[in-house]
């Protein structure tokens, strides 16, 4: 009789423990579908940033070396100055130096047009990429906090996904 007892309670320790380790695997696929947003984001700034020199090339060939110009040829150095590491912010704000420049300047030079209407058609695709991201994250923190998940996140250790970096994106 005690050996069922204890074979019966060792079985249900077993299925709380096989539940909760499934908690986990959601959490952590969700998480890595928001990395992989946030994988592809960075990616699609990289190439975007990649484009300016062409870009400016295509202006300077015109003799347009403006104020914007040097602003924008400032900004995209610091990026390369700076680590690797993502930040949204910067990211947003060269975005809008990028885009100010666009629209002030009025050339007509075939290596400029083509850098432009690249960087336009980048800049759509990223528009689209920082929705699923934000969506992805969003995702993440709210099963986080789901009653189920709330256990796992809390025995793993699963934080908040940085909701603080990811403002910006709300805009």
């Amino acid at each position: 009789m005690i050996e069922n007892l204890i074979l019966l309670l060792i079985a249900i320790l077993t299925v709380l423990f096989m539940g909760l380790l499934w908690l986990r695997y959601s959490l952590l696929h969700s998480l890595a579908i928001a990395r992989q947003h946030e994988q592809i984001l960075q990616s699609d700034f990289d190439r975007r940033r990649d484009m300016v020199p062409y870009l400016l090339e295509g202006a300077r060939e015109l003799g347009d070396p403006s104020d914007t110009w040097r602003k924008l040829v400032e900004d995209r150095s610091t990026f390369h100055a700076l680590s690797d590491q993502m930040n949204v912010q910067r990211e947003l704000d060269f975005e809008v130096t990028l885009n100010s420049y666009l629209q002030s300047t009025a050339l007509r030079g075939v290596h400029f047009l083509d850098a432009k209407k690249d960087i336009e058609e980048l800049s759509a695709i990223i528009e689209k990429e920082k929705l699923s991201l934000r969506d992805a994250v969003q995702a993440f923190n709210e099963e986080r906090k789901a009653f189920p998940y709330t256990l796992a996140s809390a025995i793993f250790g699963f934080k908040v996904l940085g909701e603080a970096e990811f403002e910006p994106l709300k805009r």
